[in-house]
């Protein structure tokens, strides 16, 4: 298979999609699938709201069946028609969703397999609502897995994706506003696509010190709501500029604007007119 969409650090997700369908039906595939389903189902199943959706590399490969969330959507490039929920066609980083909108979204490895990632993770913090969730999944390139991107192809699936390292993502989600709440990492096994050996090799899963080792991390984060007000000193609450009113106090002062007002007009009206000093001229 030709993969005409990587040139130099360039990704597009058409020239991955056969491959990655493929391999998501292999034993590799659907033990790291089933592993993410396993960490994600009991946080997903506290969430609540209205819209549940799904980013992913494929529409067939979901996860809002682990929502209780009643109306889902799964996102998908190209229209299909047995993907078995609401398919929302259209580009990854230009969603047709207004501004703070979807209770949950997650993203499932589709950073990996993305030109634009940052413009992805963006367009993706948008459309979550305040208080919503963002859930990232990728490959985690602190991993085994991650090793064997140096022996095997660019341009086979999965070591073709980015593997986006929790440090830049830490950056990019910081930039969009977003406070992460939890990190975990699933599957320290090898990269076996053996049914066997990964079955013999389940007792890794089991070792504490490989936590951070997994070859998948899912990445659970939380829109800011507002803009956080610094803590100020004493000395920094007072104004530098005689007159101006601290921004403490800018509301109070908004709303007895009307009754100051008011009350100067009134003094104003009983008070006789002042003289003028004609020695002062």
């Amino acid at each position: 298979m030709a993969f005409s969409g990587l040139r130099k650090d360039r990704r597009e997700l058409s020239a991955f999609t056969d491959a990655l369908e493929y391999w998501w039906r292999q034993p590799l595939g659907r033990e790291l699938l089933d592993a993410e389903s396993v960490q994600l189902e009991p946080f997903l199943a506290k969430t609540f709201g209205y819209h549940f959706l799904n980013l992913g590399v494929s529409p067939h490969v979901s996860l809002e069946h682990l929502s209780p969330i009643k109306h889902s959507m799964v996102w998908s490039p190209a229209l299909v028609t047995d993907a078995g929920s609401s398919v929302l066609v259209s580009q990854a980083d230009a969603l047709p969703l207004p501004d703070d909108s979807i209770d949950v979204v997650v993203l499932h490895h589709l950073l990996d397999f993305v030109e634009n990632p940052h413009m992805v993770l963006r367009e993706a913090a948008r459309v979550t609502q305040h208080k919503g969730h963002l859930i990232i999944v990728g490959f985690n390139p602190v991993s085994t897995w991650g090793a064997c991107r140096a022996v095997h192809s660019r341009y086979s699936v999965p070591w073709g994706g980015r593997f986006i390292g929790l440090s830049r993502l830490n950056d990019w989600l910081t930039l969009l506003d977003y406070r992460i709440e939890d990190v975990q990492t699933v599957m320290r096994r090898p990269a076996i696509n053996n049914s066997q050996w990964l079955e013999k090799t389940r007792w890794l899963d089991s070792i504490g010190w490989l936590n951070s080792f997994g070859a998948a991390y899912i990445v659970w984060a939380k829109k800011e709501v507002g803009c956080s007000t610094p803590i100020r000193q004493p000395w920094q609450q007072r104004p530098f500029i005689s007159g101006v009113v601290s921004p403490a106090s800018k509301g109070v002062a908004s709303r007895s604007g009307t009754n100051t007002h008011a009350a100067i007009s009134k003094n104003a009206d009983n008070q006789e007119p002042a003289s003028i000093n004609s020695s002062k001229l």
